[in-house]
């Protein structure tokens, strides 16, 4: 039988759906992270390759059509590399590589302009003009990006604790709950922990759940996190609405961070508001991967 390939891979997970030609999900494959810009070329596709056979494993079978949506590969230079890859790996196999966000505005059923929010691992915001355009802000890696996502979230909790652990900040919840996350005694071998670790910027961005708790008790430390988080997110958006040519949009919202995020959704819906950005609706989309395969469904009418 044939089959198709829809594939969605982010900075902490990858997942890979198999579908019939008709585009229902037949099967999954989950790995690690795939953002290459993190993770590196090699590694990023050892882990979709994973996913993908996990997903095919009791569906032998040739693959007619597959889509890739990949964090970190929003350039031409990006898509072409994973391009030459998924081609070598199924060269009988209608391709589509695109980034993680343009995968949810492909698919995307209304035509017109709209915005799509990632905050997951990282941050990005991506928008589709009146002409078709598509534009961006954010999502320029760890290092002098992804503001308001969850590794920068994350951050902000480690140096929160040892602030207060030196006594240059206030006491906080985040105290306690980051040294039982990890199972350690004190603040200082938390060095250690994230420095020693193979993949510190997935564990770091883990830490946002526990910003969320501290929040919901009230902690002025994880709540100021969080609003400055919602800030930034906000003010990717706000960069982007103007220049999509219409007075409203729908926006689209993805990513671990915010989905799981309640006191940071109500925060950047509020950041929102101040910026004075209006949306004709929000949708939330728990699995990109779905339109990934989508996207790989249309491959095969071309």
């Amino acid at each position: 039988m044939d089959y198709i390939l829809g594939v969605d891979g982010g900075g902490t997970k990858t997942l890979a759906l198999l579908g019939d030609l008709d585009g229902n999900v037949l099967a999954r494959g989950v790995s690690g992270p795939s953002n290459y810009n993190a993770v590196g070329f090699d590694a990023a596709c050892s882990t979709l390759e994973s996913a993908i056979r996990m997903a095919q494993k009791d569906y032998p079978g040739e693959i007619s059509a597959l889509c890739l949506g990949l964090a970190g590969a929003g350039r031409k230079e990006d898509i072409e590399l994973f391009e030459h890859w998924v081609v070598d790996k199924f060269p009988k196999t209608a391709v589509k590589v695109v980034s993680d966000a343009e995968i949810l505005l492909m698919a995307d059923a209304q035509s017109g302009p709209a915005l799509v929010l990632i905050c997951g691992t990282g941050s990005i915001v991506y928008g589709r003009t009146t002409s078709g355009e598509l534009i961006r802000a954010g999502g320029w890696g760890y290092l002098f990006g992804d503001e308001g996502s969850g590794y920068a979230i994350g951050v902000a909790a480690l140096r929160e604790v040892m602030r207060a652990y030196d006594g240059r900040g206030a006491e906080t919840l985040l105290s306690a709950l980051v040294l039982k996350h990890y199972g350690l005694h004190t603040p200082s071998e938390l060095v250690r922990t994230i420095y020693g670790s193979e993949s510190p910027r997935s564990l770091i961005a883990a830490l946002s759940d526990l910003v969320e708790q501290a929040a919901r008790q009230g902690d002025s430390v994880a709540i100021a996190i969080l609003e400055e988080s919602s800030r930034e997110l906000a003010r990717a958006i706000a960069a982007v609405y103007p220049k999509l040519g219409a007075p409203t949009v729908p926006l689209i919202v993805t990513g671990g961070t915010i989905l799981q995020g309640r006191y940071l959704r109500g925060a950047f819906d509020r950041a929102c508001q101040t910026q004075r950005v209006i949306f004709t609706s929000v949708r939330y989309v728990m699995e990109p991967a779905e339109a990934a395969l989508q996207l790989a469904w249309r491959l095969l009418l071309v």
